[in-house]
């Protein structure tokens, strides 16, 4: 019979691309499902009897149970067992889940209450002249300026450099996350492992974006990135928002009202699969699209936006 924990382990694996090295049956463990330092997006728990477990990505928002042996050879009083400890094993993933997202919450809101409306000349405003945005005036109101932010690479704390800080909010308008582009005081971007990072969720971030901008007249724009937005609405004058990832550009839920999107695609192939994906729900919907995408492999409309070069012409 095969090992019960290395099943387990393996089903994990080929699920996520990623497990933990090792399983101790009966504890809930946290792991990561990407290459970033600090990540523990997965979880699992094998059951202390080894004959099932249930594992996830939070990440992903997904979750699958697994058992050791085949379920259609199992008997009504062990899959009536099996079932109570997948139950059990939710309830207590979601009350750690629960948990996980008020003390981020709380350490958001401090975050937050720190940072400062941009005045011409902090480094954030230099940072965005230097990508090409000098003479962009008012900015979003949402960017701000925090003076000498904690910078962690997994639990070590590398410096304090200032920085620009942005929310994600939900589609209910609860303050999600904060995205934080790491700088110098004459902003440029800092030498740090990873200059731009997401704080940890204090809530599903499934439709959320970075609201640099509302609706005019029923009309939205939706790009990637803080820059990919403010260079789309920069050449279209169409209001656009951050998705801050492909993955959330796919998922996010457009406000009400709203009639007509633009997507101001990436061009790759994260990028041009996220967009045909809020392409297609959206006009599932009713909605008119359109997908404007560079045409340059690799660009986005920041990169055409800091070149010169035309975005296509579109407009609210």
């Amino acid at each position: 019979m095969a090992d019960p924990v290395q099943a387990f382990r393996a089903a994990i694996l080929a699920a996520l691309g990623h497990a933990p090295d090792d399983i101790e049956p009966g504890r809930f463990h946290r792991f990561a499902t990407s290459d970033r330092r600090g990540d523990d997006a997965g979880w699992c728990r094998l059951f202390a009897d080894m004959r099932g477990g249930v594992f996830g990505c939070n990440r992903l928002g997904m979750s699958e149970t697994w058992s050791a042996a085949d379920r259609t050879t199992l008997t009504h009083q062990q899959r009536t067992e099996l079932a109570r400890q997948v139950a059990q094993a939710a309830a207590e993933r979601e009350r750690e889940q629960r948990q996980q997202w008020q003390e981020n919450g709380r350490r958001i809101a401090r975050i937050w209450a720190q940072c400062l409306p941009l005045v011409a000349g902090d480094p954030v405003t230099l940072y965005l002249k230097h990508r090409g945005f000098g003479g962009v005036w008012p900015l979003p109101e949402c960017m701000r300026y925090h003076r000498a932010l904690d910078c962690w690479e997994g639990r070590d704390r590398i410096g304090m450099p200032p920085a620009m800080v942005a929310p994600l909010m939900s589609p209910e308008g609860r303050m999600v996350a904060l995205h934080r582009t790491y700088l110098t005081a004459d902003g440029r971007k800092a030498q740090v492992p990873t200059v731009k990072k997401l704080t940890g969720a204090a809530g599903s971030l499934a439709g959320a974006c970075i609201p640099l901008h509302k609706p005019i007249r029923g009309v939205i724009g939706i790009a990637e990135g803080i820059e990919t937005a403010l260079a789309a609405w920069c050449a279209s004058t169409v209001p656009t928002v951050a998705a801050y990832c492909a993955g959330n550009l796919a998922a996010w839920q457009w406000p009400r009202g709203v009639h007509r999107i633009v997507v101001f695609a990436d061009h790759d192939t994260a990028g041009r699969e996220a967009a045909q994906a809020l392409h297609d729900r959206a006009r599932a919907a009713g909605l008119t699209v359109q997908v404007l995408t560079p045409d340059e492999p690799g660009d986005d409309w920041a990169d055409v936006w800091a070149s010169g070069r035309n975005i296509q012409k579109v407009s609210a």
